[in-house]
């Protein structure tokens, strides 16, 4: 049984491959205005 010489890198698979670390950074920023949302709606803040 053998193995794939695979040696690209993983970002290369991604959409976008350039710009991965933006992205990543724009989801954490909207997941964390959705909390933030949510708590103040709650009236926890």
């Amino acid at each position: 049984m053998t193995m794939p010489d695979n040696k690209t890198p993983w970002t290369d698979s991604l959409p976008f491959p350039r710009r991965w670390l933006g992205y990543i950074a724009i989801k954490i920023l909207v997941v964390a205005l959705g909390v933030f949302m949510a708590l103040r709606w709650k009236g926890v803040l």
